[in-house]
């Protein structure tokens, strides 16, 4: 009876405990199950979230490059430009500063001989009618000498003439009439080939083919700044275009050689700066 009450009491227990054990076991999958969609719910909307937040970053990112990158182009430009116009100011002032002391000395004989002439002749009249007769000798001797200062002022009124030109057909330029200013440009070359203004006219009438992409015809007009006036300090300057214009038409090796040219050549001078900054960007 003993065993038999103790096999009865060991299944009863046995039982209890699977059927204790069954509603526990059988619940936790359900909760599983339920907790598993909504925490992946919750996953998804925080990644689209991060998604959303990053697409706008990108957005704003993209506008300040696009920003930066025009402000960096219009510096390019402005520095430039301020570059040409420094470089023209400082050669018309330095040819401007010669040109007035040959002209200034000119006039003033010629008015001094003119004031000291009227003083002559309106202080004769003054006197009694005995002196008439004496009048003529000082006025007969003071009429030669004008004659030599209007023989000097010619070369001085073609100058000023060339100047005139020059200084027209340059801000023709800067005003962005190119083709007028090339056709006033190649006037003054034929009038004055070998005049005071020869060397900057030929480097503005190639930069004025260069801003038209006349590729051709600014390549001949640089190179003849080069080969006809090799003392000329726009001599850098037009190799450093020369090196632009091959660099712009993807001839590296040509626009290497012109900008390295001009860091050896001409080395300190603002040409060869600009060169040397050309060629750090240059692919090796």
């Amino acid at each position: 009876m003993s065993k038999r009450a103790l096999l009865i009491l060991s299944l009863g227990f046995g039982l209890s405990a699977e059927a204790a054990a069954a509603p526990s076991g059988a619940g936790y999958p359900a909760a599983n199950a339920y907790a598993q969609p909504a925490a992946t719910d919750n996953a998804i909307f925080e990644v689209l979230g991060r998604l959303e937040q990053l697409q706008s970053e990108v957005q704003q990112l993209r506008g300040m490059v696009e920003e930066q990158s025009q402000t960096i182009a219009d510096l390019q430009r402005k520095q430039s430009n301020m570059y040409s116009d420094l470089d023209d100011r400082m050669q018309a002032l330095t040819a401007g500063g010669q040109t007035p002391q040959s002209q200034s000395p000119a006039p003033a004989p010629a008015d001094t001989a003119a004031t000291g002439q009227a003083a002559v002749t309106a202080a004769q009249p003054s006197a009694p009618a005995a002196p008439v007769a004496p009048t003529p000798a000082p006025v007969a001797t003071a009429t030669p000498a004008p004659v030599a200062p209007v023989a000097d002022n010619k070369p001085a009124a073609a100058q000023g003439n060339e100047k005139e030109r020059y200084q027209s057909a340059y801000d023709t330029l800067r005003n962005g009439h190119n083709a007028q200013a090339i056709k006033m440009f190649q006037d003054l070359l034929k009038d004055f080939p070998a005049g005071e203004f020869a060397d900057n006219s030929q480097y503005w009438l190639a930069e004025a083919y260069k801003i038209n992409r006349e590729f051709d015809a600014a390549r001949a007009a640089f190179n003849k700044v080069v080969s006809q006036y090799p003392n000329s300090s726009k001599v850098p300057d037009a190799l450093l275009k020369l090196g632009y214009i091959e660099f712009d038409l993807q001839n590296t090796a040509k626009a290497r050689d012109y900008l390295t040219r001009v860091t050896t050549s001409y080395p300190g001078t603002t040409a060869a700066h600009l060169a040397e900054k050309k060629l750090a960007q240059m692919p090796q």
